[in-house]
């Protein structure tokens, strides 16, 4: 975690440098690590965003969209983790990561964030699903924005590609995309919000 820390920081500094050069380059590409280091504990992060949003004073609400069909519910505490668990698994910390995983950190001037972004190494077991996530740090503040995964398997047939979004203690997502052969992907999208300002 230490080590993860003293790299935004170094990502900051070279942010900075990067702000006085030409506004037309949009993305700049810092460093690439496939060496055995300390990875942002994602998981940990998210346990660590249930517990804040199961202590607010707040009645979280999910939306449902499913094509054109839009659905709401409020949600009671004790569902909140039920509709977390694909955060959950697999566990993303520093000994699962650098097994499968490579990282590369850049300097997005769009989305003004420093992004980490993980992708597989080489083929991944079967039995792992999740193919990529990404974690956007704000670069004044040091802290994170948000964080998405994507996941993907195929069943009977289907490939079925499920994207998670976490942003930090507003909201987060689960779009799952059904695609058979031959047809039209299928998509839903869930979404629960504890935070109403925007």
């Amino acid at each position: 975690m230490q080590k993860f820390i003293t790299v935004i920081y170094t990502v900051s500094i070279i942010f900075l440098g990067a702000c006085h050069g030409s506004k037309e380059k949009q993305v700049e590409v810092i460093k690439t690590t496939e060496e055995a280091h300390s990875f942002f504990p994602v998981t940990i992060f998210f346990l660590g965003q249930l517990n804040e949003t199961e202590s607010l004073p707040v009645t979280p609400l999910k939306i449902t969209i499913n094509g054109n069909k839009r659905d709401s519910v409020w949600l009671k505490k004790e569902d909140i983790r039920g509709f977390a668990s694909p955060f959950l698994q697999p566990v993303i910390d520093s000994l699962f990561a650098q097994n499968y995983y490579v990282e590369k950190s850049f300097m997005d001037q769009t989305l003004n964030a420093v992004t980490f972004s993980y992708d597989a190494k080489t083929r991944l077991p079967d039995s792992i699903k999740l193919n990529h996530w990404d974690v956007y740090i704000d670069p004044q503040k040091n802290t994170v924005q948000r964080i998405y995964l994507v996941k993907e398997e195929t069943v009977n047939g289907k490939t079925i590609t499920t994207q998670l979004t976490w942003k930090v203690s507003k909201w987060c997502s689960i779009r799952t995309i059904v695609q058979q052969p031959n047809k039209e992907p299928v998509v839903k999208e869930e979404l629960m919000k504890w935070t109403f300002d925007d």
